[in-house]
């Protein structure tokens, strides 16, 4: 079998010594999109595009200027000219010589699982870092879904499997969490698409730059997991341009790359995240060199792959974003409270620290976790409803003012109530003061009956009051503050949290030194 190829060769001084090849397609111009990119203002964002059809290698003016024309052998272009052996081509002040060559497919032997099997030579010589690209693809959120349907008839059952994934990709987005969502997709593709490693990155909305936000290897070992290439994420989120590189041993730009190097990289596919709205991030694929290198069928599974899921993603993202503004907002009310009691300055930002620190030590889901970092810093929001003479009494309360201040539980949950996004942090504001053998108010709860997430609390709670400065007495010792806490273990708290309090010394102490 022979191919048809297109070799395009530089003839200018600047030009010299450079190559691109092609069996496909081969368009250039200035635009970082192009397969030639030439940084030359007399070319034209898309200049020129050369295409093989009907076995003749045909070019064709795009620019469509009366300045700077596509000329070939010294004649502008008028519609499509066929290209022959040895024909100039220039753009400006840009001149490339083309050869068309016929030479036999290259059959490259790899074995898998004992079977002998091959794959064709590469398809694309592009320009730019001169990576070796197999298939590029531009397809909008759309189109990509669109292709893949196109392609379902000659794939046969190949890929059945990835139909489900990306008919269930709308529907991520109900994961509690963008780290939950970013995992579930990328364990999917992994096995779907039978890669030994996937990543994802997402760019940070301050700075644009990418950041690797979850990794999946569960075959390779510890610390190759988080292998990845950034050369080739990088150009395919900044081109916006889904990529696929079957052998990296090809591109000098790729084997001198550590990722490639250290992670046993053979074969790589870039996808765009990409939505209606704007563009993501990237998912990352790789296979390595006992594998199969990804194909064409495989390159456009995995961009449809990244269209369906964007729409989770995104919406997971707008969630965190108000959530996060959410807390903010949280905080500042709570703020309000301690404006009031000024003898307890910060209490609810030290509460709020200490009490995540245990909501990740115990792993907490992410619903509960959210409850601690919304409503720690409310926990005490029921003291807006105590009298000035008891909230900022310099000495110690008579047992009728403590009758009034242990309210502040119930007044704090009754402005929850009226809140429906609040409703889930009402135990927290209500019984941060039960206690495990079921002696503390308001409602003399014990044990389990006392949601894990006011349990929490009521450590976090006590050990900052232990450790801060009062009208009416000075701070206790860091040591004596956590011998305090297990010898009330087992009855004020759950001896859960305080083991787990117990563990995580080291950084509540580094939290108290930034106080």
């Amino acid at each position: 079998m022979v191919r048809p190829r297109l070799v395009l060769s530089g003839l200018t001084p600047t030009l010299k010594g450079l190559q691109w090849e092609t069996d496909t397609a081969l368009r250039i111009g200035r635009h970082d999109s192009a397969d030639i990119v030439l940084h030359d203002p007399t070319l034209g964002r898309n200049q020129a595009e050369a295409t093989f059809r009907d076995g003749k290698w045909m070019i064709r003016d795009l620019a469509r200027s009366d300045r700077h024309p596509t000329l070939l052998n010294g004649r502008a272009l008028s519609g499509e000219t066929q290209l022959r052996l040895n024909d100039v081509l220039q753009f400006g002040s840009v001149a490339l010589q083309a050869a068309v060559v016929q030479e036999p497919v290259q059959e490259a032997p790899i074995v898998v699982d004992g079977s002998p099997r091959s794959i064709p030579g590469s398809c694309i010589k592009a320009s730019g870092s001169f990576l070796r690209v197999e298939a590029a693809a531009q397809h909008s959120w759309d189109e990509a879904l669109s292709a893949m349907s196109q392609k379902r008839s000659d794939l046969g059952n190949k890929h059945d499997h990835v139909f489900t994934l990306l008919r269930t990709g709308h529907h991520l987005c109900h994961i509690g969490s963008l780290e939950d969502l970013l995992q579930a997709v990328l364990a999917d593709a992994v096995a779907a698409l039978k890669a030994q490693r996937g990543s994802i990155l997402l760019a940070d909305p301050k700075t644009g730059r990418l950041q690797l936000r979850t990794s999946y290897a569960p075959k390779l070992p510890r610390g190759l997991d988080c292998c990845y290439s950034r050369t080739m994420a990088e150009r395919s989120f900044q081109q916006g341009e889904s990529l696929l590189c079957s052998d990296v041993s090809t591109e000098a730009d790729l084997q001198s790359a550590r990722s490639v190097r250290v992670g046993t990289m053979s074969s790589l596919m870039c996808a765009v995240l990409r939505s209606p709205r704007k563009r993501l991030g990237i998912l990352q694929l790789d296979r390595g060199p006992t594998q199969l290198p990804f194909d064409e069928d495989d390159f456009f599974l995995a961009d449809a792959v990244a269209a369906s899921v964007a729409i989770g993603i995104e919406s997971a993202q707008l969630i965190e974003e108000q959530r996060e503004q959410f807390a903010q907002t949280v905080s500042s009310l709570a703020r309000a409270v301690e404006v009031r009691d000024y003898s307890t300055g910060n209490h609810t930002r030290r509460v709020t620290d200490y009490a995540l620190l245990l909501a990740d030590e115990l792993k907490l889901t992410p619903a509960q976790r959210y409850q601690i970092q919304i409503g720690t810093p409310l926990h005490d929001i029921g003291k807006i409803g105590i009298d000035d003479s008891i909230l900022r009494k310099p000495g110690k309360l008579t047992d009728g003012e403590y009758e009034q201040m242990k309210l502040h539980t119930i007044k704090g949950a009754a402005i929850l109530e009226s809140f429906n996004a609040l409703n889930s942090m009402i135990p927290i504001v209500r019984h941060h003061h039960e206690r495990w053998d079921g002696a503390g108010y308001p409602d003399g709860l014990a044990a389990d009956k006392i949601a894990q997430t006011a349990r929490i609390v009521a450590v976090a709670d006590a050990f900052d009051a232990m450790t801060s400065d009062r009208p009416y007495r000075s701070a206790m010792a860091t040591d004596l503050a956590f011998a305090e806490l297990v010898a009330k273990s087992g009855t004020h708290f759950d001896p859960a949290c305080v083991q787990a309090f117990l563990r995580l010394r080291p950084y509540v102490e580094q939290l108290m030194l930034q106080r």
